[in-house]
């Protein structure tokens, strides 16, 4: 006999899957990032997901067949196993928070009830996509003022880590921790708010267009190539994906084709245009602005001061010229590093919070560890190698299995979706895509607490969930 209704664990998954999503949020924002909120979310997060994940328990014949759950456990066993062959580098504390982080993406983010029907897991959904929604429309709001200001300021946090917001470097920052993470986010939120403008008839479409354009407003001046790629790759995506559907498929395709290469086309003309125009020119304004500041701060400065200053001003600047020198942004030499360490270590690889350590004593040469900018890089800027590297093959290999059986569920049954449920798995399809292609290019969807995070592995659970509803995938 049940003594928890299940009615009550609902409310404790809502809850904290509202921690998580608010934890993720207020990570990436400058102003919160080093504030008393963060830790408090931490601890709140943990609170809700220990009695969330006790209340699945009672009920786990209901959860235990979330489709390949066992393919993701496995990856936990990879982590856990990775963590015990590095443990003489003395991170095993830390590495166990980070699998107890990825286990809550895995059985709390991801998983769901298998008795509960479609139609429960759509208002969930609504719910979570206007959070995300109206936060971007705030923090996108906030970041192009903080830009018409000249805002631009950078500080230390009390651990010592490096905050920046405003316009910095040639690109708005704003309130994000990062402009590339904001940007993406941006990119979801616009595939979230074009789901909702195809689904009302009214002017309810309004505010969902504005918000439309504060988002793609930061995805320019914010200058992300990742993002300007994730936009392309799932608009295009849902852009083909209705030719399924139609009888003249192959004629619809081809017409759609040419509508994506035309999106496409002029979305990155747009950008590029808008950016070179307007970028340029508020970071010339702001460098005038801090030549005079330290003009009144610091006097009449001798021939070598100005030089130095100068030096450092121009080194801000920097975008253009650091992309002229390489394309790629230092991003091939990471990736040739990454492979370089894992080839130490290919079938567990090295662990996360073990990487530095280890490579300092293996290979102190190679680029993650001793590069020009002085810095030594954990992430790889690329999941899928910063998972080989981390967990070696057992743990990359787990994980593109994961992948490939999700996306011939969801292959499986997409010919059988009713129309009136088409847009919201295009929707959902599309958001998981747009992650997916960000995590080429950046430490996303594991390892970290993110927006991008939290709407990879919900949006995925949501598919499943679908999927194996529609297509009896499973008895």
């Amino acid at each position: 006999m049940k003594f928890v209704k299940k009615e009550y664990i609902r409310y404790l998954e809502w809850a904290f899957k509202l921690s998580y999503l608010l934890l993720g949020l207020v990570t990436f924002n400058s102003f919160l990032y080093d504030s008393p909120v963060q830790p408090f979310l931490v601890k709140a997060c943990l609170v809700l997901g220990v009695l969330t994940l006790l209340g699945r328990i009672i009920y786990w014949k209901d959860y235990i067949k979330t489709p390949y759950l066992a393919v993701l456990s496995l990856f936990c066993v990879s982590f856990f196993v990775t963590i015990l062959a590095n443990r003489e580098y003395g991170q095993v504390s830390g590495d166990i928070k980070w699998l107890i982080w990825t286990g809550i993406l895995f059985f709390l983010l991801y998983m769901c009830d298998t008795k509960r029907n479609t139609e429960a897991y759509k208002k969930e959904f609504i719910l979570f996509s206007h959070i995300l929604i109206v936060w971007n429309a705030i923090s996108s709001a906030a970041s192009l003022f903080l830009m018409s200001q000249l805002y631009h300021e950078k500080w230390f946090t009390a651990s010592g880590e490096l905050m920046l917001a405003g316009f910095q470097w040639g690109r708005l920052w704003g309130v994000y921790t990062d402009p590339n993470y904001g940007s993406v986010f941006s990119v979801v939120v616009i595939l979230l708010c074009v789901f909702y403008i195809r689904r009302y008839k009214t002017w309810k479409k309004i505010p969902y267009a504005g918000v439309v354009v504060l988002s793609y407003l930061y995805i320019v001046f914010s200058d992300s190539r990742t993002a300007e790629v994730a936009m392309i790759i799932s608009a295009v995506f849902w852009i083909l994906l209705n030719t399924v559907y139609k009888k003249k498929a192959v004629k619809e395709f081809l017409v759609r084709m040419i509508i994506a290469v035309f999106f496409s086309v002029v979305f990155l003309a747009g950008t590029s245009g808008i950016k070179k125009e307007y970028n340029t020119e508020i970071q010339r304004q702001i460098n005038e602005i801090e030549a005079k500041k330290n003009t009144v701060q610091n006097g009449v400065q001798n021939h070598a001061d100005k030089n130095k200053t100068n030096g450092k001003k121009q080194q801000q600047v920097g975008r253009a010229q650091d992309l002229e020198k390489d394309v790629t942004n230092g991003r091939i030499a990471l990736w040739e590093s990454g492979v370089e360490v894992w080839k130490t270590s290919p079938v567990l690889g090295v662990g996360y919070n073990s990487f530095i350590p280890y490579v300092l004593k293996n290979l102190p040469e190679t680029y993650a560890v001793h590069n020009s900018q002085g810095t030594n890089y954990v992430s790889l800027h690329n999941e899928f190698i910063n998972i080989l590297a981390y967990q070696g093959i057992l743990g990359i290999g787990v994980f593109l299995i994961f992948i490939l059986l999700l996306f011939l569920l969801w292959a499986k049954v997409i010919r059988k979706i009713e129309e009136k449920d088409r847009d919201y798995i295009a929707v959902l399809s599309a958001c998981v895509l747009a992650i997916g292609v960000s995590m080429v290019f950046l430490l996303e969807g594991l390892y970290t607490n993110s927006p991008g995070t939290f709407i990879l592995w919900s949006f995925a659970g949501y598919i499943a969930h679908y999927c194996r509803k529609t297509g009896k995938a499973e008895p």
